[in-house]
Parts: structure tokens; C-alpha cells; sequence
């Protein structure tokens, strides 16, 4: 839709309950003693869209702009000298946001990101305790296959395989005749990523994975397969390696607290040392 027709469409927008203002000249709505110019909203609409979104990108806009300019006009009305006085506020919020970038732009410049195994393992040995999961997690492999598939009775018996040389065989059937295979990279991972590529709710994924470590369901088209080769229940500490990335990130985040614990204390004995920090404390017995 070419902005000209935007344009036309201007005064029907401005109809809406919140406005009633039109012009011939290039001015689209006033409120609140505020004007809203066609330049304000030349590029508001991306190119290709249908006329009837277009419309209604307007006039969302239009609406959006006259509700902030009409109520700073009622906040401006009707708070007090002192309610309207925000120059603290908004010099607290400058203050702690270059902070905050300064510390980060900091911690950056320096932090160490290289996390090695043993200091991920010492970790976990020192807190495993505090690691329990409230969720069971699994190592397992899904197939979704097209129930008519002329590989479907030789997937089905094998999907449960254990040998190297029958997941071979079971991968090689998935690659030419299932609609999905995923062993998830035999990682450890949440029984609710199985429920959300399965018609199973957690539930009921659940129930199925500790009575009998395997799941079959059909809808119209599909079957859908999952084999549980290991399990960890609710409650029990996870293996190392399904915590591995959540432990390298404590670590990196401990790092960075280090970093500006120590930034602050540098920054104090050096202002005592430069006497551009002086206090004067006295303290009461």
C-alpha cells in the first residue's frame, strides 16, 4: 500500500473515540497541545502490507500517541509542584545506569571466560547436594513414522535396541523411512522436551518412563516411538554432565562478582590514598 493512500485513510482514523481533529495540511492529530505530523508516521508502515492492516497500524499508532500526550496533560493538570518534581529520580536513574554500564563494559575488558572440566567437576562434587532436579530427566530417542510406512513393522521391533550394531540399523531405517528420528545428541535432557514432540502430555510421559522405560501412541497419520535408554527420578541429583552448562555458568557469574567486588575495593583505597575520599565517622560507645 502506497503511503499516499496511508494518507487518505488519515481522517477516518481520526474518528476514534480519542480523537477528532482534521486537516488538510500535513498535520495528522493533535492532543494534549501536541502535534502529530504525516513525517511522524511516513515509515510507520512496512512495505507490502495489505491496506486493512495498514489501516489499523495507524490507528493504533494514532491512539497510542493521543493516550501518552493526553494523560502527561492530566498528570501535568493535576499533580502537585512537589509530585511533578522528578529531576532526583531521573538523576538516580542516569546515575545507576552508567553504573551499570560502566561495570559491565569493566567486566568484560577482564573477565576470564576459559572454564576448564576439573573446575566444573570440583564444583559438582562440592555441591551435588544442592543440585536435585524436581523433574525427571532422561537419555531417549524419539521416531515419528507414517504408520503406513513399509519400514514400520521392522522400526517398531527395533526401537528399543541397545547393541551398537542394531541402533546402526535402527538410525539406518530411520534415515530413509521415519518422518523423524531424534537421539538428541545423547544428551541428558527434560521428559518435557519429549511431551512437546509427542501427543503425551509431562504427565503422562512420566507414569509411562518408570513403568516400563518406553512409550507408543498413534494419531491419524503417525506413530510415535520413545525408548528411554536412562532415567533419573525427582529428587535425586542429576549426572554431572546435564549440569555441566548451568555449573559453567555459576562460575562465570561468580567471576564477575569478584571482578566488581574487587573493582570497589580498588576504587576505595586508591580515592583514601588520593585523598579525593574523606569521611568523618565517628563511632558511639
Amino acid at each position: 500500500m502506497n503511503k499516499f493512500l496511508i494518507f487518505a485513510l488519515i481522517p477516518v482514523l481520526l474518528s476514534c473515540k480519542y480523537l477528532d481533529f482534521k486537516s488538510d495540511d500535513d498535520v495528522v492529530a493533535k492532543a494534549g497541545g501536541a502535534v502529530l505530523y504525516k513525517s511522524d508516521i511516513r515509515e510507520l508502515i512496512p512495505e507490502g502490507t495489505n491496506p486493512g492492516d495498514s489501516v489499523k497500524m495507524v490507528e493504533q499508532y494514532v491512539n497510542n500517541w493521543a493516550i501518552q500526550h493526553l494523560l502527561l496533560k492530566k498528570a501535568d493538570s493535576e499533580l502537585s509542584k512537589t509530585e511533578k518534581d522528578v529531576q532526583q529520580e531521573i538523576e538516580d536513574y542516569r546515575n545507576s545506569l552508567l553504573v551499570y554500564r560502566f561495570e559491565k563494559h569493566f567486566v568484560e575488558q577482564r573477565l576470564d571466560t576459559l572454564i576448564t572440566e576439573e573446575e566444573c567437576r570440583e564444583y559438582y562434587d562440592n555441591y551435588s547436594d544442592n543440585l536435585t532436579i524436581s523433574h525427571s530427566i532422561v537419555k531417549a530417542r524419539l521416531i515419528k513414522i507414517y504408520t503406513k510406512s513399509p519400514n514400520f513393522a521392522r522400526i517398531k521391533s527395533s526401537y528399543k535396541a541397545n547393541s551398537l550394531e542394531e541402533i546402526d540399523e535402527l538410525e539406518m531405517l530411520c534415515r530413509n523411512s521415519a518422518e523423524r528420528y531424534n537421539n538428541f545428541e545423547n544428551r541428558w535432557i527434560d521428559i518435557s522436551d519429549i511431551a512437546r514432540e509427542t501427543p503425551f502430555d509431562v504427565q503422562t510421559c512420566e507414569k509411562e518412563l518408570w513403568e516400563k522405560s518406553w512409550m507408543e501412541t498413534s494419531d491419524s497419520l503417525y506413530t510415535y516411538l520413545v525408548y528411554f535408554m536412562e532415567k533419573v527420578a525427582p529428587g535425586e541429583v542429576p549426572p554431572f554432565e546435564y549440569y555441566l552448562p548451568r555449573i559453567k555458568e555459576i562460575i562465570l557469574s561468580k567471576r564477575k562478582q569478584e571482578l566488581i567486588e574487587k573493582l570497589k575495593r580498588d576504587l576505595i583505597q586508591e580515592a583514601i590514598e588520593n585523598k579525593t575520599l574523606q569521611t568523618n565517622i565517628t563511632i558511639v560507645r
